[in-house]
């Protein structure tokens, strides 16, 4: 779960860098929205990644 939460942190930070608009920031960056996307993205990321994990287990 650690690692798809990373890779949710990962592609937050990459959308705000390259396109913050899309977050909805403009031209100033509110520092807890910005929090409560971060987690958002990597909580969905991590509940992904134990999914594939689980259905991907050979018995």
């Amino acid at each position: 779960m650690f690692s798809g939460f990373v890779i949710g942190t990962l592609t937050a930070v990459v959308i705000l860098a390259f396109y913050p608009r899309a977050l909805g920031h403009t031209s100033v960056i509110d520092p807890l929205a910005l929090a409560l996307q971060i987690y958002a993205f990597g909580a969905s990321f991590a509940l992904g990644s134990l999914g594939t994990a689980l259905m991907g287990r050979v018995d």
